[in-house]
């Protein structure tokens, strides 16, 4: 395991024993426990159902076999896609994350939840998703194994399928952007530690466009549908969301 993936292991799997929806969805208000269940998966069907309207009206995908929450946490979004999809599967690195999922998730027939420490996605076939969805989760990843990830999204996604994926491109150019771009994360884990009042931290990284266009062009019959601005990341961060087809 790369130390980069040992670490982001372990901040995550703290967290998902200490709170595990709020680090999902990390509404001020909601720190300490205070989500309440049914509006905290209210809120994945939400999501989903403005993602698949979007998608749908593009054509896509092809078929509604396997989907694939990348990045999923306590099940919040692959439970949204259980609903849509013959099979959804709910990919984290935490096993405390993926425990939560399983517990909340429990008695959902086409849904699972696969607990995965390792810096690709073997246990999934080449072009065999149909839907791989990501939110808020690339965001937290070091570039360098963000890059394979979404190197992976692409190499598992089924003829006629679609990946969207959520990612930090830079800074915004507000006063909190200019902040967030001129401070390293190793200076800004302390402020969080203080703010959330808690030592594992999740921190924000940049994933670099121009390096996303290089590793699409590795794929001749895989082609970018839009590029959006997503604002997920919250203020002070350039969000952008792709979406990308196999023909």
């Amino acid at each position: 395991m790369p130390p980069s993936l040992e670490q982001l292991r372990a901040v995550w799997t703290t967290l998902g024993r200490e709170d595990p929806l709020w680090a999902v969805l990390s509404r001020p208000d909601k720190l300490g426990g205070r989500w309440d269940v049914e509006e905290f998966f209210a809120t994945g069907r939400l999501e989903i159902g403005a993602q698949l309207t979007l998608i749908d009206s593009l054509g896509l995908p092809r078929q509604r076999g396997r989907a694939v929450d990348f990045g999923c946490g306590a099940g919040r979004l692959t439970q949204a896609l259980a609903a849509h999809f013959d099979e959804a599967i709910g990919i984290d690195v935490s096993p405390s994350m993926i425990e939560c999922a399983q517990r909340l998730g429990a008695g959902i027939a086409n849904l699972r939840f696969v607990e995965n420490a390792a810096p690709t996605l073997a246990m999934l076939a080449d072009r065999s998703v149909d839907f791989v969805y990501s939110n808020m989760t690339l965001q937290h990843i070091p570039a360098a194994l963000a890059e394979g990830y979404v190197g992976e999204f692409l190499r598992v996604l089924a003829p006629g399928g679609v990946a969207s994926f959520q990612f930090v491109g830079g800074t915004d150019a507000s006063l909190r952007g200019r902040f967030f771009a001129a401070v390293p994360n190793r200076w800004l884990n302390p402020l969080r530690r203080l703010l959330w009042r808690r030592q594992a931290v999740f921190e924000m990284h940049v994933l670099d466009e121009k390096r996303l266009e290089a590793l699409l062009a590795r794929h001749a019959d895989v082609r970018l549908v839009l590029a959006i601005e997503d604002g997920a990341a919250g203020r002070g961060w350039a969000g952008r969301r792709w979406i990308v087809r196999r023909d």
